[in-house]
């Protein structure tokens, strides 16, 4: 049951229990201005209470309140004047009408609605709560005082107060929904049987009352919540949560769908933000029942196939080289493991009809992984509702002139065309010159190399044109090794021109058309039988990895990567120097999957084609992200 659209209780609820200072009430505001000037008034001017102290005892009630405080701060007084501090205080309390924390309004009326009980459970004396209650416009809402005065009732944390007002509203402690603001607090209700939910509007902040085991559930405060994707712009964004890397995730499910997001929301309960979540994507139009994707961003990458259903499932599995339980474990930036996530991706199938099938593939930083698997789902949402996107396509040349700085150009590199369509560019070393022509369109792959006798790099060219056949390009490139003769410097230099050339296309279809940023071969479940799958995603920095999922990386340098001659002449291990080219001239994250074990004369075909498939739909039109830059940390061009 969800009480003024803000506040979840269990089915069955019975009874509300708030604690009042905190939680009901702004006290503590009041007490922090109140505090400091009582000691004041009784001659100690140069004595200052921090906040943080008056926050750290503010759940006791007023006479122990005030001797930890004082105790804290060194300041010693006779005894009647901590009387008089206590005195003053509880008839400052008394006569001052403190702020009503917001929301609370709201939800004492929708419990009145639904029959619920509702009781205050104070450290402090029943008469002063009362007219506090009154004070603030609250008393009629309250059927039930308890305060620390009632005669064998011990005041907090013991769970007496909590007990007894389960006892007069006549329910069930279990069936009791007690509100609180401090561990001190928390720990009293839960030892009463009560569930319990943790407001950081009082003494404790969220974290606190999150991690605490006697707190079911965390609130920052109870203003109104809400969760919409919207059809506007995607850098229309407003992500509140009470964790920012859950708001990051969410960000990138939008960022993908392509749609504009406003999350406002207050609580752990991530369940309930998922289902909310998966409602606004049940309400885009639906294209297609299933979708996949292959998600990552750097050293983290995964797998997601989603299909229409009705009730909703999450099912999460991972490679023999990602230990599941202990990936879901671990701490992940501001969260203590990955509990939160799960539970917001399980939301998010019930809330908006359909089964998520994870398969985690790489695991060094579990931040990564994590973005992997959002965006992977953001991906494959985007396929199930929408259609590509068709925009007419223009040529937009924009000539470089000779200033390097002009376009980020670096030195050593020459941009001879640059437009939506096509770049030509050039690079010389001292070792070598090296000059690459993309144009979208007519696939084909057109190879010149200038190199010893003795270098054997031919065979290039049959692989460049799997790569150009995937990304539909036509290629012309032309090598000439000016001093020094390697096979590996001329994969890797040709890598890296491709890749320079496609980062000025992408930035100029970018800023004219808007594209993707990002792609890979996966995008239908057959796709998931070709076992070489591959992602590139242009974040603004250069990585690259493969990622075996049926033997371990040991074997897999030994099978394929390192050590082997192709039957055109080429060393396995200078391909992987193109990769590393590619990755850097397109200053992209590159993703390689390998579902089983593959020969390498059959593989670095599957894997160049997979590439050039990944390239593809990364400059595939996307208006919604036109005028952007590719990669979440806009450092693409």
């Amino acid at each position: 049951m969800i009480l003024a659209d803000r506040l979840t209780v269990p089915d069955g609820t019975a009874a509300l229990l708030f604690d009042m200072d905190g939680v009901l009430l702004d006290t503590l505001a009041m007490d922090e201005e109140l505090v400091n000037r009582l000691v004041s008034g009784l001659g100690h001017a140069d004595v200052r209470i921090p906040r943080s102290v008056i926050r750290a005892h503010f759940p006791h009630h007023l006479p122990e309140f005030w001797r930890r405080v004082l105790s804290d701060v060194g300041l010693v007084l006779p005894d009647a004047d901590v009387a008089t501090l206590v005195a003053e205080h509880e008839r400052e309390r008394r006569d001052t009408s403190a702020r009503v924390h917001d929301g609370v309004v709201e939800i004492l009326h929708a419990a009145r609605g639904a029959g619920l009980g509702v009781a205050v459970v104070s450290n402090n004396p029943v008469a002063d709560v009362k007219g506090m209650l009154s004070g603030a416009g609250l008393r009629a809402q309250i059927d039930v005082v308890v305060g620390n005065d009632l005669p064998g009732v011990a005041p907090k944390p013991a769970p007496d107060v909590y007990l007894r007002a389960a006892q007069e509203l006549a329910a069930s402690p279990g069936a009791c929904v007690a509100v609180e603001d401090s561990l001190l607090g928390a720990e009293s209700a839960s030892r009463a049987g009560c569930y319990t939910v943790g407001v950081a509007t009082g003494a404790s902040d969220f974290d606190e009352l999150a991690a605490s085991e006697h707190v079911s559930r965390a609130y920052g405060g109870f203003g109104p919540t809400r969760v919409a994707l919207g059809a506007g712009p995607i850098t229309d964004k407003s992500l509140v949560t009470p964790n920012d890397f859950v708001s990051h995730m969410i960000e990138h499910i939008a960022w993908r769908l392509g749609r504009s997001v406003d999350v406002l929301w207050t609580s752990d309960d991530w369940q309930t933000l998922g289902e909310a979540i998966g409602g606004q994507v049940a309400a885009l139009p639906r294209r297609r029942d299933t979708a996949t994707a292959l998600g990552m961003i750097d050293d983290g990458s995964a797998e997601v196939t989603v299909r229409a259903a009705d009730a909703g499932r999450l099912t999460m599995t991972a490679t023999d080289e990602v230990d599941l339980d202990w990936f879901l474990n671990l701490r992940c930036e501001q969260l203590s493991n990955g509990a939160p996530l799960v539970q917001m991706l399980s939301g998010l199938c019930s809330g908006g009809g359909f089964d998520l099938d994870i398969t985690v593939a790489s695991l060094e930083d579990p931040h990564h992984t994590w973005e992997g698997v959002y965006r992977a789902v953001g991906i494959a949402l985007f396929r199930m509702c929408f259609d590509a996107a068709e925009v007419e396509e223009r040529e937009v040349v924009a000539t470089v002139d000779a200033t390097p700085t002009s376009r980020g150009v670096e030195r050593g590199w020459v941009v001879a065309k640059l437009s939506t369509t096509g770049a030509r560019v050039a690079r010389r070393t001292a070792e070598s010159h090296v000059e690459v022509d993309v144009v979208m369109g007519a696939p084909v792959a057109k190879c010149r190399f200038d190199v010893a006798e003795t270098i054997f790099v031919n065979g290039m060219a049959d692989l460049l044109t799997e790569f150009a056949e995937g990304a539909n390009l036509t290629l012309d490139v032309s090598f000439l090794a000016t001093r020094l003769s390697s096979s590996h410097v001329v994969a890797e230099d040709i890598g890296l021109a491709i890749g320079r050339a496609l980062r000025g296309v992408a930035v100029e279809r970018m800023e004219h058309l808007g594209i993707n940023g990002a792609g890979s071969n996966v995008a239908t479940v057959a796709d998931l039988a070709v076992p070489v799958r591959a992602g590139i995603s242009m974040e603004g920095r250069k990585f690259w990895k493969y990622v075996p999922f049926a033997e371990s990386y040991a074997d897999f340098r030994r099978s394929f990567l390192v050590g082997h001659t192709l039957p055109n002449g080429l060393f396995t291990e200078d391909l992987d120097d193109f990769v590393d080219g590619l990755a850097g001239g397109m200053h992209a994250s590159v993703m390689v999957h390998f579902a089983e074990p593959v020969d390498p004369v059959r593989g670095w075909p599957m894997l160049f084609r997979a590439l050039g498939e990944s390239v593809a739909e990364l400059l595939a039109p996307n208006p919604s992200r036109r005028g952007l830059i590719a990669g979440v940390k806009a450092t693409l061009a």
